[in-house]
């Protein structure tokens, strides 16, 4: 009986797709009032549409200057300057990308 219950008590530290998949819905519902701070209060017009542009992209996608440029004109520069000081978008060798997951998640709603 000692087995079982060890093997239960361990099972339960593991968490499946099922259970991540639930704490984003709820992370995403539950922090709805930063996110619409976020989007309200912390960035411009043109850094909210370089977010959901990049949100658009994918999980993991990265966005090159070139194309951030053809898509936005002179004005990403500002923008992407903006997202990197308040660590939503990070540099990386292949581009530009969220650092956060869940806050790319909540820009593609």
């Amino acid at each position: 009986m000692e087995r079982v219950l060890h093997l239960t008590q361990h099972l339960r530290r593991l968490a499946t797709l099922a259970d991540v998949t639930a704490a984003i819905a709820a992370a995403l519902s539950s922090g709805s009032m930063f996110f619409s701070d976020l989007e309200r209060n912390q960035v411009d017009a043109h850094a909210l549409a370089v977010l959901r542009y990049l949100a658009a992209q994918g999980e993991a996608a990265t966005v090159s200057e070139t194309v951030l440029a053809s898509q936005f004109g002179d004005g990403w520069v500002e923008a992407i300057a903006l997202l990197s000081r308040r660590e939503l978008l990070e540099l990386t060798p292949s581009g530009y990308c969220f650092q956060v997951e869940l806050i790319r998640r909540w820009f593609t709603q």
